[in-house]
């Protein structure tokens, strides 16, 4: 009949753009596989004999440059394992669908996300096992005689499952992405790059609704038009009951990074508070760790790797010590390679993109007034404790932390969650 005949030829149809889809998905994977290879790395500058420059600078720590004979008591392999430490959070492949589409790779536009997923991740990486574990390779960690069920590495993987790249991760892109489509459905949440304050809010959001208990004793907070309220602080953190992530959006020039504030960023990022800066070239975002001299130090997650589930890791098909059956020939790398770089990379100060954001991790009150007395004595914060209090004032500051609350400072306070949204609906940034 015309009925059956209809039906038929609709689900021949049906079965045409699924596998033209499928194509397609196969074609940009294999692109994407090419364009974002880790083996482009090997052509960064990892340069770091001494030069003149007396130190490494990686998150608060300090260490000797290559042939340096400097007495800071860490040298470069101790260097070396502090940054391979750093959990590396890039792009993938193969990832579940997201939600409405037929994307399964973030490739080109997700790399604001992956950024800010990776400051997220060292702030519960020093939360949950302290600033100085290292991580080893499972073969170097059976060496070293730490066994396979080291306790850090249950631990890491635990702080790796918030961040998957699935529909369940609390702080995964899936999970980040669908809170935005939630706010704005009319604007497409998928394959759009993302601004840097606008990740964040995003990050806040899921941190809130988080029910994992690694993420339970955490709060964030976006600092707005360049002042840091410390009493904004104080709320978000339930009077200090909880760790504050603090995040300020900074302006280092008008198209370049001005000079004047090389300096400030070496400071901040000498802090042992410090949790990077989320930064990067127009379009291309990157995570600042450290610096070397006049350089500054990058994880970059502009590498795709294929998205393999997390409960699959421990399966002999993907363990590294083993041979898979049938695959006699054939080793394979252990997933958890992929989220730990091997390769060093760094740029000039100068190239980067003036606008960025700074992140702070505060576990009491102490520590906040630490960091910005240091950070003031060297003139990259305006402090300003009130009406007869008295303010501290620095010739090139990069923000003002204000302590004293005044009646605008409420209001500003109060608004600055719409604020931010209408923002960023019109496109614009707020600093």
């Amino acid at each position: 009949s015309a009925w059956s005949n209809w039906r038929s030829s609709e689900s021949n149809q049906n079965k045409t753009d699924s596998s033209s889809s499928t194509w397609k998905n196969k074609i940009s994977s294999t692109w994407n596989s090419i364009k974002y290879s880790e083996k482009w790395m090997h052509f960064a500058n990892d340069d770091y004999s001494s030069d003149g420059f007396k130190r490494i600078v990686l998150l608060g720590l300090s260490y000797c440059p290559e042939d340096s004979e400097c007495d800071c008591g860490m040298d470069f392999i101790d260097f070396y394992r502090d940054y391979y430490t750093k959990i590396w959070i890039t792009y993938r492949t193969g990832m579940p669908a997201f939600p409405g589409t037929q994307i399964t790779s973030d490739c080109g536009w997700g790399c604001m996300i992956r950024t800010t997923q990776m400051a997220l991740a060292q702030a519960l990486v020093v939360n949950r096992m302290t600033r100085r574990w290292r991580y080893y390779a499972r073969k170097q960690s059976q060496r070293n005689g730490l066994g396979h069920h080291d306790p850090f590495y249950d631990a890491q993987l635990e702080v790796l499952k918030l961040f998957e790249d699935c529909p369940s991760a609390p702080l995964g892109i899936h999970r980040l992405v669908e809170i935005s489509s939630a706010d704005n459905p009319s604007k497409n949440a998928v394959g759009r790059w993302y601004a840097p304050s606008e990740v964040i809010s995003l990050m806040k959001r899921a941190l809130r609704q988080s029910a994992s208990p690694l993420t339970s004793d955490l709060s964030l907070m976006l600092a707005v038009d360049g002042r840091v309220i410390v009493g904004d602080a104080e709320r978000e953190s339930r009077a200090w009951a909880k760790r504050l992530l603090l995040f300020v959006p900074l302006r280092l020039g008008t198209s370049s990074v001005n000079p004047v504030y090389h300096d400030h960023i070496r400071h901040m990022l000498s802090l042992g508070t410090c949790l990077g800066i989320l930064g990067g070239k127009p379009d291309h975002s990157l995570y600042f760790i450290g610096y070397y001299g006049r350089n500054v130090i990058y994880l970059d997650p502009h590498v795709a790797h294929d998205y393999i589930p997390i409960s699959s890791w421990d399966e002999p098909s993907t363990t590294v010590d083993g041979v898979a059956e049938g695959q006699k020939e054939k080793r394979h790398k252990h997933p958890l390679s992929a989220y730990h770089c091997r390769s060093l990379s760094k740029m000039p100060m100068k190239e980067m993109d003036p606008s960025c954001v700074v992140g702070f991790m505060f576990r009491r009150k102490e520590e906040l007034d630490e960091t910005f007395r240091i950070l003031n004595l060297n003139q990259v914060v305006d402090v300003d404790l009130g009406p007869g209090e008295g303010s501290k004032r620095t010739r090139d500051p990069l923000f003002t932390v204000q302590y004293q609350e005044t009646t605008e400072f409420d209001y500003i306070g109060e608004t600055s969650e719409e604020e931010r949204r209408q923002a960023l609906e019109h496109g614009f940034e707020l600093l």
